[in-house]
């Protein structure tokens, strides 16, 4: 028996049939782009939306795992209900059955015509989204390859006796045996973190003859098990509403597997009635092979039986489950109670930033920009707090205190978002979220920069006062008007990131044309102090104070001429992407 040919090819293909999902989740991704994030938002409307949102988003990115992951985040950061990430769970699970379907049928022979068709067109292609066409069919055949390589590296192990008779065990013939294919399923796909490699695991096992079709079945079972733990290790470090939407997917799969098991027979019966042909058929003889295109020993309509098994397994689970959603959220909340006593608060409270969304990237750069227009209102308190400083409506010791205070959340909230955006630059992303994510850790640089310089000036006015200088009259109001100008100059930019639908090149020269307007009233406020000074108006030791405070202010006005570039992507064109 050649087991170092055959550990290869299995473990080669499995490599092969991963890459080939990771491929076209993430073409599938980047040709979805903003149309992702829009149909995501769909989901808040009633639970039977829910449903269907997580059935087509996890059709499309080929992962109930990533969907799962990305619904604990959006509950952790309280944009969805418990109820409401239930719905969208139970219909992930059935999108996740679309996979079985792919590898169940003999389309898996045309692998090498995919693959070459997928390449043409991701490097021959006119236009970045039949490129991400291109990377999404070259995935499909890539996973294609990765069954047949994984099918014929089984092949030779029908012959080996102690390995048919490992498999035998589960052979779905009692109940014992059952629940060993359960355990096994469970297991394996635990240890792989994808349920579509477990069931791509039985399928090539199956057709080659080595499981029963009721012995598959009691696999799949444990499959839909194994793939809530994903979910349950995303939700570690997470508050208790992003726990209790884990523990549901886990519950939902584990009392939808305890009913199959009490009805396993007819269930088993149920599958073979849509499914007309005889799953555990072998192929017995040359003529036989010769028409089925398959070895001797095979079973060739297995794989289809194995699908169709996953699929109404999850069906018939949402169907039953969805008048019990509400059940299944207090069962939920039960083992997850509120906290009785409440945590203590960090520092900055981050409510979009969830690294359970890097595994799609589209939703992750929505969710960026939302923590960016938190930081932005976090940095025009400072903004006006320095506006009523100079302009003396305020005392300037209490309010550089809370500037300085809140200049160190805002630090934080950069240091966050940047480390967070870079690891979406890990991912494979298109052009246009390539764009995004270096315009955006960019703009969180600007922004902090903006604030920098608002503390400058509280500190440079402080240190003033306590030496009990001041301004003169003209001094004081060319100030109170060019922060007052500023601070709308700032606001005025923030458009885009509170949704406002705004045209990129008449922004751009708004903002161009708004910044050569103040920076031209700071150039003739620096003369007309000069002037003052040769007419002795103005006090010598707040001189250059004063001068300090307009080259900050400049600053200021840079920076958000700066961050209007970065919101309309034009600092990075996107050039980066995979």
């Amino acid at each position: 028996m050649p087991w170092q040919k055959i550990a290869f090819e299995v473990f080669g293909g499995l490599g092969l049939f991963l890459m080939g999902m990771k491929f076209m989740s993430e073409g599938i991704q980047k040709v979805a782009g903003d149309r992702l994030r829009r149909f995501i938002g769909f989901l808040t409307r009633n639970r039977f939306s829910a449903i269907f949102v997580g059935l087509l988003v996890t059709a499309l990115i080929q992962s109930s795992s990533a969907t799962t992951v990305m619904v604990v985040g959006f509950v952790n950061a309280q944009l969805m209900t418990l109820t409401q990430a239930i719905g969208v769970i139970l219909g992930a699970n059935i999108g996740t059955t679309i996979t079985a379907w792919l590898v169940s049928f003999p389309v898996v022979k045309y692998s090498s015509v995919i693959i070459g068709t997928g390449v043409i067109l991701r490097f021959f292609g006119r236009t970045d989204r039949i490129h991400y066409i291109g990377e999404t069919i070259f995935g499909l055949g890539i996973l294609f390859l990765g069954m047949t390589t994984m099918s014929k590296g089984m092949e030779p192990l029908r012959d080996s006796p102690s390995f048919v008779s490992l498999f035998t065990m589960v052979d779905g013939h009692s109940y014992p045996s059952i629940l060993l294919g359960v355990l096994i399923g469970t297991l394996t796909t635990m240890a792989l973190q994808s349920s579509s490699a477990t069931i791509g695991i039985t399928i090539a096992l199956a057709t080659q003859g080595l499981l029963t079709f009721t012995g598959s079945v009691s696999l799949i079972l444990g499959d839909n098990i194994g793939t809530t733990i994903t979910a349950l290790l995303a939700s570690i470090g997470t508050n208790h509403h992003a726990k209790r939407a884990a523990i549901s997917h886990t519950l939902f799969n584990v009392f939808g597997v305890c009913i199959i098991l009490l009805l396993f027979s007819p269930f088993t019966a149920l599958v073979n009635t849509f499914i007309p042909q005889d799953a555990d058929l072998t192929i017995r003889t040359a003529e036989e092979a010769t028409r089925y295109g398959m070895a001797i020993g095979a079973k060739p309509f297995i794989g289809p039986h194995i699908a169709m098994a996953h699929s109404l397994f999850n069906i018939t689970n949402v169907i039953v489950f969805t008048p019990l959603i509400g059940f299944l959220a207090f069962v939920a909340t039960k083992i997850f109670p509120e906290p009785t006593a409440k945590r203590p608060k960090s520092s900055v409270q981050f409510s979009h930033i969830h690294y359970g969304l890097i595994e799609t990237p589209s939703v992750g750069i929505l969710e960026s920009e939302k923590e960016l227009y938190a930081m932005a209102e976090r940095v025009k308190k400072n903004s006006l707090r320095i506006c009523q400083v100079l302009s003396e409506e305020r005392d300037a010791g209490v309010a550089a205190e809370k500037i300085e205070k809140n200049e160190e959340l805002i630090d934080e909230y950069r240091t966050a978002i940047t480390e967070f955006l870079l690891s979406l630059s890990q991912r494979s992303l298109s052009r246009d979220d390539a764009a995004k994510v270096g315009n955006y850790i960019t703009c969180a640089h600007n922004l902090e920069k903006y604030a920098d310089y608002i503390a400058n000036i509280v500190r440079a006015y402080t240190k003033m006062k306590s030496q009990s200088l001041s301004f003169s009259a003209p001094a004081k109001e060319t100030l109170r008007t060019l922060t007052r100008l500023t601070e709308a100059y700032f606001e005025e930019t923030l458009a885009p990131l509170k949704g406002i639908e705004v045209d990129s090149r008449v922004f751009l020269d708004r903002a161009t044309a708004r910044k050569k307007e103040i920076k031209e009233q700071i150039r003739t406020a620096k003369m007309e102090h000069f002037k003052r000074l040769q007419e002795k108006i103005c006090h010598g030791d707040a001189s250059m104070t004063y001068v300090d405070i307009l080259a900050n202010i400049d600053g200021m006005v840079s920076q958000v001429h700066n961050i209007a570039e970065t919101l309309m992507l034009a600092k990075f064109s996107g050039s980066i992407s995979s």
